[in-house]
């Protein structure tokens, strides 16, 4: 539980969410980093893994931890299943592949102690960068990040890294929908439009653990650029 006594707020907890999917040599190492002074519950959602993803993910999981097993498909899917059976307060989403570094957690934490609803580490604030960008992913993300801002409103300067904090009751506000990886601007763009508290934190980016990346250029981002052209009606 959260120590909010010099703010006078009540405690809260800490749900930390993580989707996987065939991350063996990554998962294990992230979850050993996990801060659990801070994170109270890990919640892992495998997309039925083929490897020892899971092995890996039970020797590292505690008691009040859950391992739960995807029903549909999709990165966004993931998350949308994990809110269901987190229990905290405030809601981290982080990837399994050691890119996030959960050495960043307490920064997003603090910021909702703060008074933060929707807090985004950045890899191009000031003070963060990217040790995983090629110059495509490096052109990518900037271009879009710019275009979701000119279209929607939002002044955020990495709206496709999606390792965030979210309050619980500033996910009520939102019906999010999108179950790949188009869920990280569909997310970004309704808290905007639900008027919650931005905050962002400088964070860097490191490269993966092991394996391969799941994100095709290419076709994830025309997904990307469809949800970020849309209209939403909300």
């Amino acid at each position: 539980m959260y120590d909010t006594s010099t703010s006078g707020l009540k405690p809260f907890k800490v749900s930390l969410l993580i989707p996987t999917l065939n991350e063996e040599g990554c998962i294990g190492r992230v979850l050993k980093e996990v801060p659990r002074e801070v994170v109270d519950e890990i919640v892992v959602i495998d997309g039925h893994s083929k490897d020892r993803t899971a092995e890996e993910v039970k020797e590292q999981l505690r008691p009040e931890d859950k391992f739960v097993v995807q029903q549909s498909k999709g990165y966004g899917a993931a998350f949308l299943e994990g809110f269901e059976v987190a229990t905290g307060d405030v809601l981290i989403m982080m990837d399994a592949d050691g890119s996030h570094n959960p050495a960043d957690i307490p920064k997003l934490v603090e910021k909702v102690r703060r008074g933060g609803e929707y807090v985004m580490a950045s890899r191009y604030a000031s003070g963060g960068h990217s040790e995983d960008d090629t110059i495509i992913r490096w052109f990518g993300n900037r271009l879009f990040t710019l275009l979701t801002n000119v279209i929607h409103g939002t002044r955020v300067t990495d709206s496709l890294y999606l390792f965030t904090a979210i309050t619980r009751d500033g996910l009520k506000k939102l019906r999010l929908t999108s179950h790949g990886f188009e869920f990280c601007t569909e997310i970004v763009v309704k808290a905007h439009r639900a008027g919650l508290k931005f905050e962002e934190v400088p964070a860097i980016e490191r490269a993966r653990y092991a394996g391969k990346s799941k994100v095709n250029a290419f076709w994830h981002g025309l997904k990307i650029l469809r949800m970020i052209l849309r209209r939403y009606r909300d």
